[in-house]
């Protein structure tokens, strides 16, 4: 069959369709959909900034005192032992006093000729029979035969050393018969009662103790950290002693000095470990000023770079909700946190992670752990 009996038709056809076709391609009109981002929640406390840090911690005796002789010589008795209690004014040790003996006897001569001397040039100088600068020189030799002969009957003293107070021997480094020098520590001596834990404080924190509060602290005793030994299930009070005003060596960290009652159910001695829990808002005076946030929830604006601000969350129907941008004022971080002055408020809700992707106004929904994960 010929396509020229159709023909009449074909305009017809190719109309139909180019309109179908124009018809399928059109574009349809865009769909709003607004993100509805899931976001973690940090919830504020009344407590504000009052959580415990931790830091390692060693002990030290309260009331320590290296004993050593003013004297050197050969260690003729040792009288203690490591772990031993003490009376005050019990011997500790002594030396030989052979040579403390024989240096009295020599000082006890050139007194004695002194004196001798000093009495016969008083008499003459009274008769004119000698002058009187002779007599002069005869006293001072007097003077200085006497000094002399006072500090060798001290030098026979050192020969014994005694306790200066009660207490318990923490430590004896030194063995019988050896030769030891002055000053040389014998046995370290430490009294009961209290003990101190010794631990580093950051500069950064260092800078927020305040003067006032811890000298009251210091006066009242009153608890600021808790001390534990070895297991963490049982805590002491402990209150503030000191603290360095100089950095460690090679540091930028202050030693801080806690002080306690020796605990009584657990065997507790210099040089062993401690954990402190350090509630530092009691030394400071920003506990009533001051939130502590972590360090994710605190961000800059991205239009006002020099701005920091926290998002919080702002309940709308159902479980959703929006964000909006609370200025902050960064007063110092550390590594538990941020501390920031704000218009905040027990149990506003913040958004504690991804806060860097909020805008004003951002749809969230309070995320949730699924059970299992």
């Amino acid at each position: 069959m010929s396509l020229r009996r159709f023909s009449p038709f074909l305009p017809l056809l190719l109309a139909a369709s180019t309109a179908l076709l124009s018809g399928c391609s059109d574009p349809e009109p865009p769909l709003t959909k607004q993100l509805v981002r899931p976001v973690k929640l940090l919830t504020l406390s009344d407590s504000r900034t009052a959580t415990l840090a931790r830091y390692p911690g060693v002990v030290e005796a309260s009331e320590r005192s290296n004993l050593a002789f003013r004297i050197g010589g050969e260690l003729a008795t040792l009288d203690v032992q490591a772990g031993q209690t003490v009376e005050a004014g019990q011997r500790i040790a002594s030396i030989d006093e052979s040579d403390a003996r024989n240096a009295l006897a020599n000082a006890q001569s050139s007194y004695d000729l002194a004196l001798a001397t000093y009495r016969r040039m008083q008499a003459s100088v009274e008769k004119g029979a000698i002058s009187r600068a002779a007599f002069d020189e005869s006293r001072a030799a007097f003077l200085s035969a006497q000094a002399q002969f006072e500090q060798a009957k001290d030098q026979l003293g050192y020969t014994e050393l005694t306790a200066p107070f009660g207490g318990i021997i923490a430590s004896v480094p030194v063995d019988n018969f050896q030769v030891v020098t002055a000053q040389e520590t014998i046995a370290v001596l430490q009294q009961p009662g209290n003990i101190d834990v010794t631990f580093d404080l950051p500069e950064q924190q260092v800078r927020r103790l305040d003067q006032a509060r811890t000298q009251e602290s210091l006066d009242t005793q009153a608890t600021v950290a808790w001390v534990s030994f070895g297991s963490a299930d049982q805590r002491y009070p402990a209150s503030y002693k000191e603290h360095d005003s100089q950095a460690r060596s090679g540091s930028l960290s202050y030693t801080v000095t806690l002080t306690l009652a020796t605990p009584d159910d657990v065997n507790v001695l210099a040089g062993m470990s401690a954990v402190v829990e350090l509630d530092l808002e009691r030394l400071t005076t920003t506990d009533d000023d001051l939130w502590r946030l972590p360090l994710g929830t605190v961000v800059a604006l991205e239009s006002a770079p020099e701005t920091s601000v926290v998002w919080r969350f702002v309940a709308d129907e159902g479980a959703q909700g929006h964000v909006e941008p609370v200025p902050v004022e960064i007063r110092t971080t550390s590594d538990e946190g941020v501390f920031v002055a704000a218009d905040l408020a027990p149990g506003d809700r913040l958004v504690s992670a991804g806060a860097s992707l909020m805008i004003d106004g951002q749809s969230v929904t309070p995320w949730q752990q699924e059970e299992g994960l």
